[in-house]
């Protein structure tokens, strides 16, 4: 007698036990159906041990499913580490079962929230986008708390979207309080318990500096710092070129060579990045996955593997939640957020954590602070037509410097691009030394200076 095959399957546990069903029921989940994988990072003696990243490359390049998308979700936790990681996976990426129109949102203001795109408004509610904190509002365009799901509530909404009233689901549990969730007399829960660790960022450190600032641009290829002194840097903070994506028109730049020779080279400037970084600096790298021709380019996974195997530790990823999304189409989740990845050289760092409690960006502070953070990037914020679309906002860096540096620290951006963390380093009093490949970015450059840095004296040394 052929099985019958479960529509949808969910497994909230361990990163390990999520790769074991995976593996085990993978012939049992029907050709349309979904695999969702609710994971954490998995802790050792304080550094990630595992995260979602490993599992993306798992079950893409050795079970040859396909990646759709990850969904994150604050958690109801006093712990640092509040971030629920939803990973979507698919058999079929053509014929896989999605309803987005059963999970829409209301929309809380048509003209304010879509603006000149009102042809993307949809009258069933707006799409929830890959960052799921629900909203109430007053009905006036103000909104009045932002919500946490419960597991409860994340479980319905997976499979309200996925499967029909007779549908039939199994769902892979960490918690006994979780057994008695039903959706449907199709459904199967399974009991598998699992005990989480916190994450662990270093024990802060204070070590002040004195001294005249300095702030310095050297337009140059950041794969030989030679300009800065060995342990010198406190900070480094960078948003590095993507491979294959943004074309800058400037010859030997970072990202138009094969994937070979790009993941080579960006070895060699965070090997530069270990050198420039003393032992109590931290390295904050802004990246996100790539999907290209349906497959993901998992850089996040390619930039942690080297910079473990130089000798940072790996601590952390810091959620950036944008509230303004990439749309995407009717099978998938529009996109609103990236990822900051964190290291250390030891135990002993600057990073401040009770600075990270104090951000209070979402009005419920359960879910305010830590390592989730909603930052807004206005489109057009650094003018139209600009050579560098890819600008990350400014308050992000802001955040990044205060929690992990001091007065007078040296703060260090390998891909300086149009000068955004040296505008954040040098507003905040730090010293800065950023390094940028295309000199064409200086007009750029000087014009944001000009208009944003809040110190009229400060002198900007550009080096070539």
């Amino acid at each position: 007698m052929l099985k019958v095959k479960y529509n949808t399957i969910i497994i909230k546990n361990s990163i390990d036990v999520a790769i074991k069903i995976l593996e085990e029921e993978y012939l049992n989940l029907s050709e349309s159906g979904n695999f969702f994988c609710i994971v954490k990072s998995q802790y050792r003696d304080g550094y990630i041990d595992k995260d979602f990243f490993d599992l993306i490359e798992y079950a893409t390049e050795k079970l040859n499913l396909y990646y759709i998308n990850t969904i994150v979700i604050p958690e109801d936790t006093d712990k640092l580490d509040n971030i629920l990681y939803c990973v979507w996976f698919v058999k079929d990426k053509k014929e896989f079962h999605f309803n987005k129109d059963e999970i829409r949102e209301k929309p809380i203001w048509k003209d304010v929230e879509w603006g000149k795109r009102k042809k993307n408004y949809n009258p069933k509610g707006k799409d929830p986008g890959n960052v799921w904190i629900p909203t109430k509002d007053d009905g006036k365009a103000n909104i009045t708390e932002h919500l946490l799901l419960s597991t409860f509530n994340v479980f319905d909404r997976i499979l309200d979207a996925t499967i029909s009233d007779n549908g039939k689901y199994l769902i892979i549990v960490d918690s006994d309080k979780l057994r008695n969730y039903k959706y449907n007399k199709f459904g199967e829960i399974r009991y598998i318990p699992f005990k989480r660790d916190d994450i662990f960022l270093g024990n802060y450190i204070y070590v002040g500096r004195k001294g005249k600032e300095e702030t310095k641009v050297i337009f140059n290829t950041s794969e030989n710092m030679v300009g800065i002194e060995n342990k010198s840097i406190d900070l480094i903070v960078t948003s590095p070129p993507y491979w294959d994506l943004k074309n800058y028109y400037k010859k030997n730049q970072i990202g138009q060579e094969s994937y070979d020779i790009y993941s080579s080279r960006m070895n060699t400037v965070w090997s530069e990045c270990y050198d420039k970084l003393n032992d109590k600096g931290s390295l904050w790298i802004n990246i996100n996955i790539r999907i290209r021709n349906g497959k993901p380019i998992l850089l996040p996974k390619l930039f942690i593997d080297q910079c473990k195997k130089i000798g940072f530790i790996y601590r952390g990823i810091l959620i950036w939640h944008k509230s303004s999304g990439i749309p995407t189409n009717s099978k998938n989740l529009s996109d609103h957020h990236e990822y900051v990845l964190i290291f250390t050289k030891s135990n002993d760092t600057k990073i401040n954590i009770k600075k990270l409690f104090e951000f209070k960006d979402y009005k419920n502070d359960t879910i305010s602070g830590k390592l989730f953070w909603n930052i807004n990037r206005k489109a057009g914020s650094v003018g139209k037509n600009t050579i560098h679309p890819a600008i990350f906002p400014t308050e992000l860096i802001n955040r990044i410097v205060n929690v992990s540096t001091l007065e007078c620290d040296f703060v260090l951006d390998p891909f300086l691009g149009s000068g955004t963390s040296l505008i954040a380093a040098v507003n905040n009093k730090r010293n800065f030394i950023g390094y940028e490949f295309n000199e064409g970015f200086k007009n750029l450059m000087d014009e944001r200076f000009n208009r944003e840095l809040i110190n009229d004296e400060i002198e900007v040394k550009f080096i070539f």
